[in-house]
Formats: C-alpha cells, sequence, structure tokens
C-alpha cells in the first residue's frame, strides 16, 4: 500500500517524505486492527481506506492554510482532523465526537504517531466550551451544514471560517444559509466523481 499512499501524495503535490508515509501506514494498520472489535469506520480495505479516508482528507489541506486553531467536528476515526494535523505540524487541532470507543482509538494514535499539536475531546460539540476560540471548524460528515454551523457557532472567532467536506449533492444545503459562502469543486487522487468543498465566513 505504500505506492498508493506515495502515488496519491505525489498527484496531490505532497513531497513524499519517508516518515509520513510510515505514519500513515502505521494509522493504516492500527485502524483495521480496531475496526475488527470497535467498527469505527465502515470501510477496511487497504486502498479505500487510503483514497476515501487519507487521500480525501488531505484534499482540504489548502483551504487550512491561513489558520492556527482548528476544531475537527464528529471527527470519527479522524478524518480529516488527524491527517491533517500529521501535515500541519505548525497548527493547533483538536477533535472532538461524542462516541468514547472513537476518542480512545485517537488517543492512542496520537501516542503513536507523536503528535503534538492535536489532542481528542469526548463531548458533544454543543456542549463544548473553551477558552480561546477556532479559527476553523471543519467537518467531513458531522451534520447538515445549517446544523454545524448552529451547533458550533459559539466556538468560532469572528472572521472564523467553517468548512464543510460534502458530496456534490450539498448544493440544496446551501438554500437555507444567512453567512456569505463559497464553494469549490475537487477532485481526489483515484475516487471517481467530485467533492464540494463549503467555504463559509462567520462575518
Amino acid at each position: 500500500m505504500n505506492s498508493l499512499i506515495s502515488e496519491g501524495l505525489d498527484e496531490l503535490g505532497y513531497e513524499n517524505d519517508p516518515l509520513i508515509i510510515d505514519k500513515l501506514e502505521i494509522y493504516l494498520a492500527t485502524l483495521k486492527k480496531w475496526n475488527k472489535v470497535y467498527n469505527l469506520t465502515a470501510i477496511n480495505e487497504d486502498s479505500e481506506i487510503i483514497v476515501k479516508h487519507f487521500l480525501d482528507s488531505l484534499s482540504v489541506n489548502r483551504y487550512i492554510q491561513n489558520s492556527g486553531r482548528i476544531l475537527d467536528v464528529g471527527t470519527g476515526a479522524g478524518f480529516p482532523g488527524l491527517i491533517l494535523a500529521l501535515f500541519n505540524s505548525e497548527k493547533s487541532f483538536v477533535l472532538v465526537d461524542g462516541v468514547s470507543k472513537k476518542i480512545s482509538f485517537l488517543q492512542e494514535m496520537i501516542g503513536k504517531l507523536n503528535l503534538k499539536n492535536v489532542i481528542a475531546v469526548h463531548t458533544k460539540v454543543e456542549q463544548y466550551n473553551v477558552a480561546e476560540q477556532f479559527d476553523i471548524i471543519i467537518s467531513r460528515a458531522f451534520a447538515d451544514i445549517k446544523k454545524m454551523t448552529k451547533l458550533t457557532s459559539h466556538l468560532i472567532k469572528d472572521g472564523g471560517k467553517f468548512i464543510a467536506m460534502k458530496g456534490p449533492d450539498v448544493m440544496s444545503e446551501l438554500d437555507d444559509i444567512s453567512l456569505p459562502f463559497v464553494h469549490h469543486d475537487i477532485t481526489v487522487p483515484f475516487l471517481e466523481g467530485t467533492r464540494k468543498i463549503i467555504e463559509i465566513k462567520n462575518s
């Protein structure tokens, strides 16, 4: 699977850092091991995990670059937050999920990958409070966009951004959004069809 990871990173424009590839392979092996007991994700095949989780998560990386503090809501098994933390050591990430087994998995991964820029928190996001609000709140599979922005509005800075990673049928979700937004079509290596990134400004 090393070659599929390498090819995917190359297609997304990243150098093939052996340390990063090693960590992705550790992530893959650990996720599969936990999945047998805890069913963290419905995707079990190596190639599908790499494409639909790893590369899909990394495809949003360019949209978080002008930020320092990022919250991943409904992170599940760490997508996209843990992947983004692996590639952005200078940024701070918090991964939130309401399912305790997923947070336990993430805490093990954070230790195994020796990541110092990320923490995993077991809570419902609407009950989560922080001293310093976030530059970006990102979600891949948490809720529809209106619900996501409503439940996390207390956690985002003025002028911050909500980023929703969605499939091509997302546009109907935007009818009720009062905040300004832009959308981008993206392609993920080895994945058929397009994905959409929705950026919503907290103005």
